[in-house]
């Protein structure tokens, strides 16, 4: 038998991601796990039969858990997922907001539509057609960081009634549940709805409850991005989440008010009082600016009715329509526009006929636009940052430097050290944060992290000091500041500031939970 491969990283400030007080000690990594994690003072007088790596003077953590991301279809384009490596998250949740790359249905150019918003790789091939033959790809495509799928209520409702509007008939219900329950038959840790986008805008009270019972039914998670996130529909929006969830576990997915009117606290307080009796919790990121499909800005009635339907408006309706939305044209910018890429990157204030120019530019791309949005407080986003039931998550995507089809959110690439730096200036304590960006993301998907015995060895060691995001607007691949090393079961993935090339991650399927 070979002997064991073992990596001792030694003397570190060990934050185990339970919460508990930090501790100076080393951590023993053998066979891709952990093998025992110890106190420096119970440190054996011989050492280590392993590579030592000194941590002297850094922060020893489990790697960084995105419980919220899009990197459905990127992470086979970007193996080496350096906008996640570069930041720490060593495990990345995908198939949110209602989308997930599978099941097609056998119309993948449909589903292409579903998922238009979250399609930055549109070349990138898709080989499979239902949830089982996506997951064997991802677990068999080599990448550098690990990833658990949930799969979207819009993507299976697509492959069981493609093109219906609100009411599926019984028959269409009950192939919509038996794709959900294939999904998480195939290793998917939930269901995510996406209730402000088509189809699931759009989906009746009974269809999307019976989504949730069979969450319910599997022990799996409920994420959704609610319908309104606008501060004077929000509480409507949770309203109408925690009804249809009935007795499914619920992830608020990117926790905000847009249009922000001081109420957030408000918000936050209802939801704590939710929490006495559903098993409910919530994400968020640490930027006002959000990103969406251009299509979002317009009334609900036409954005349900789908692209196609919006065209037909013409320019001119679009225009006036985006004029009414309630924003300011300055508080735009385009971020995918493929047919127009010289728009991307521009705010329509740019303009001298701004809507104009914004409708005439979703017309062009046939309604593929999206938008960075400025769009809430960052007094709110500092409450969000503040409670401790809500997790970090980037609403991101796996890319590379060199990614040039659409512009990336910094979110991408600065979540995790922009967050981490915001709790720590506002008082959250250093266990707490790493536990919010780790263990505590883990937990709600059934999948492991953590710094303990038997655990897959998924770490990240950084400098507490230092840790903080240097991505912009402007400038968003940039690498964070204060990540050393990151290792995705045991392999390091970077290694003194520098990524080694390793692919080591793999699929965390549901039956792989502790």
């Amino acid at each position: 038998m070979p002997a064991k491969r073992r990596t001792a990283l030694l003397s570190g400030t060990v934050v185990d991601g339970s919460g508990d007080a930090p501790f100076v000690g080393d951590v023993i990594v053998a066979d891709g796990r952990i093998e025992a994690v110890i106190p420096l003072s119970s440190r054996p007088a011989t050492g280590y039969d392993a590579e030592a790596v000194d941590a002297a003077g850094f922060v020893v953590a489990p790697g960084f858990v995105d419980i919220h991301c899009h990197s459905d279809l990127t992470r086979l384009t970007y193996p080496d997922a350096e906008s996640r490596i570069t930041q720490g998250i060593t495990t990345e949740v995908i198939g949110n907001c209602g989308m997930s790359a599978a099941p097609t249905g056998g119309d993948a150019a449909g589903l292409a539509e579903v998922i238009a918003t979250i399609d930055v790789t549109p070349d990138q091939a898709r080989p499979w057609a239902s949830v089982a033959e996506w997951l064997a790809v991802l677990d068999s495509s080599p990448s550098a960081a690990n990833v658990a799928a949930l799969v979207g209520h819009g993507s299976a409702r697509h492959a069981a009634a493609p093109g219906r509007g609100t009411q599926l008939t019984p028959a269409e219900l009950t192939a919509l549940v038996a794709e959900v329950d294939a999904a998480l038959d195939a290793g998917c840790v939930g269901v995510s709805l996406g209730l402000m986008y088509a189809p699931g805008e759009s989906a009746a009270r009974d269809e999307l409850s019976a989504v949730a019972d069979v969450v319910a039914r599997r022990d799996s998670l409920l994420a959704a991005h609610l319908r309104d996130y606008d501060a004077r529909a929000l509480d409507d929006s949770i309203a109408e989440l925690t009804a249809i969830a009935g007795d499914a576990r619920v992830q608020v997915s990117h926790l905000r008010a847009t249009h922000a009117d001081g109420r957030f606290a408000e918000t936050l307080a209802g939801l704590e009082r939710l929490r006495e009796g559903q098993d409910l919790a919530a994400d968020c990121y640490p930027y006002t600016a959000g990103h969406t499909t251009l299509l979002q800005l317009l009334p609900s009635e036409v954005r349900a009715a789908g692209p196609a339907a919006a065209l037909t408006l013409g320019p001119e309706t679009l225009a006036q329509l985006l004029r009414e939305a309630g924003w300011e044209a300055d508080q735009i910018i385009v971020m995918k526009a493929a047919a127009t890429p010289g728009a991307v990157g521009m705010s329509p204030a740019a303009h001298p006929d701004p809507w104009g120019w914004l409708a005439h530019t979703l017309v062009a791309n046939d309604a593929l636009v999206d938008v960075a949005v400025e769009s809430g407080s960052a007094a709110d986003v500092d409450l969000a940052l503040q409670t401790g039931w809500v997790t970090i998550g980037s609403d991101g995507t796996a890319l590379s430097a060199g990614h040039r089809t659409s512009a990336p959110h910094p979110r991408s690439w600065g979540t995790f050290p922009a967050a981490f730096r915001r709790m720590r200036a506002l008082g959250v304590t250093l266990p707490s944060a790493v536990r919010r960006m780790s263990v505590a993301s883990a937990e709600r998907i059934g999948v492991p992290s953590g710094l303990r015995a038997g655990l897959p060895a998924d770490i990240v060691v950084f400098s507490e000091e230092e840790l903080d995001s240097r991505a912009t607007f402007a400038a968003p691949a940039q690498p964070s500041a204060g990540i050393r090393d990151v290792f995705v079961n045991g392999i390091a993935v970077r290694r003194n500031g520098a990524a080694t090339g390793a692919r080591p991650g793999r699929l965390r399927r549901k039956e792989h939970a502790l």
